[in-house]
């Protein structure tokens, strides 16, 4: 039966998932002028068909102009094949300069749906919000703005939902950012307080810290002394630091200020964009990844960051997968590159895959360039979990000034990951998939 053997041989070999390329297929692109944050999302509602339950939300934002659009693309995956001919909707036009729309769950107000933030350091536009939309209506329901009792010009970029005052509810944490004609910037961390009230305006606001936290963040739970912490890190775009906060209270609750700590991670990391927890090499270990632009080298990198056995105490390592990122300048003055990462899979299968070591396969980053005008895929060298190398490829360069975020799902369903970049100078969203 020795044939029998290598049939069987054969059989495991065709069934094994090769890697992909990096390289995505190009489907198309449509104009939208402005195209800045994008962000993909599935609804819960599984009565739904599963081509209608996915919808991209895009932020727009003019610097010259008033209030600017917020838009959606309802059931992209039904029109793939013509992009060009894509009918976005805007969704509404309300706020100055919208950044993140994040995902809002039904949890919160019965009903799922969007926040969206918004707010920026150019004049007129430094009025943000943090507007609710119930998505689940045609037309929406909504904004409401629970910022709405803000006293300063502050300026939102991201809310994640986290019980913060441990009462059973999900409130909203976020950071911010006020830049007065005359003083220093002010920056906070904080959260507003979900009273129950679902889709409502001015909700009650704590502040965690003042002077660090100011664009972007992500939570972690680490372990040390015998205990799990709730961790958020934070990027301190203005400080030019990376920092982590937690508390000490046991349960996790964030509202007795003396029990909230705080410590530097990278004093010198730049001007930190974003920054995303994952196990980027699959080891079954959680690291995150800072995007920071280097202000006094004018050049960008992503830098990788590992958690210590204790957070508290001592030191990250930390070793650069991307560097070279080279912003383009914007009427004269300073900017900054790169922008959000994101980790995907090309593919489910190879998703569900394991390389030759019995572990999941490490998934692409994808990473915006922001004003480098590029989009980029970074591409793992090989499946060594102690390999850090990645390939670095352009996947769009719009040969323009600035490009937006990028998102991704499979919007078809069918096994493969689509991929739609928001190419703001040039006014483009280019949609890509791995499907062959």
């Amino acid at each position: 039966m020795w044939w029998l053997r290598i049939v069987v041989a054969v059989v495991v070999v065709v069934a094994a998932v090769e890697k992909p390329g990096w390289q995505p297929r190009f489907l198309g692109q449509t104009a939208l002028k402005h195209a800045a944050f994008t962000e993909a999302y599935i609804s819960e509602d599984e009565t739904l068909d599963y081509l209608d339950r996915w919808t991209i939300y895009i932020s727009t934002f003019d610097p010259f102009g008033g209030v600017d659009n917020v838009y959606r693309m309802r059931s992209p995956g039904r029109y793939l094949d013509d992009v060009a001919s894509w009918q976005v909707e805007v969704m509404d036009n309300s706020a100055f300069w919208p950044n993140n729309p994040d995902y809002l769950p039904s949890s919160i107000g019965g009903a799922e749906g969007v926040i969206w933030s918004s707010g920026f350091l150019v004049p007129g536009k430094t009025e943000g919000q943090l507007q609710m939309y119930n998505t689940t209506k045609d037309p929406v329901l909504g904004p409401y703005n629970i910022a709405s009792k803000d006293t300063l010009a502050w300026s939102y970029h991201r809310v994640v939902w986290k019980d913060m005052d441990v009462d059973g509810d999900l409130d909203a944490l976020t950071a911010r950012f006020h830049q007065p004609l005359i003083g220093s910037t002010k920056h906070d961390l904080l959260w507003f307080e979900n009273t129950g009230a679902g889709f409502s305006e001015g909700w009650p606001a704590h502040v965690v810290s003042s002077g660090g936290p100011d664009v972007h963040f992500a939570l972690v739970t680490l372990s040390a002394g015998g205990r799990d912490y709730h961790c958020i890190v934070v990027g301190e775009f203005f400080n030019e630091k990376v920092s982590i906060y937690w508390t000490e209270s046991e349960t996790n609750d964030w509202t007795d200020l003396d029990l909230v700590k705080s410590r530097v991670i990278n004093e010198k990391a730049g001007q930190v964009f974003d920054v995303l927890v994952d196990d980027f090499n699959r080891d079954g270990v959680l690291e995150f990844c800072a995007t920071e632009f280097r202000t006094d080298l004018g050049v960008g990198q992503v830098t990788v960051y590992f958690f210590p056995d204790d957070f508290r105490t001592d030191e990250f390592p930390h070793l650069k997968i991307a560097d070279g990122f080279r912003p383009n300048q914007v009427f004269g003055s300073p900017t900054m590159s790169p922008g959000t990462p994101k980790v995907y899979y090309p593919s489910k299968a190879y998703a569900d895959d394991v390389a030759e070591d019995g572990l999941p396969h490490k998934p692409f980053l994808l990473v915006s360039g922001d004003d480098d005008g590029r989009m980029y895929v970074l591409y793992p060298n090989t499946e060594d979990r102690n390999d850090w190398v990645y390939q670095k490829h352009i996947l769009v360069d719009t040969e323009m000034t600035t490009i937006g975020k990028m998102t991704h799902g499979d919007f078809n369903g069918d096994g493969y990951e689509e991929v739609v970049v928001a190419g703001y100078t040039i006014g483009q969203l280019y949609v890509y998939t791995y499907a062959p």
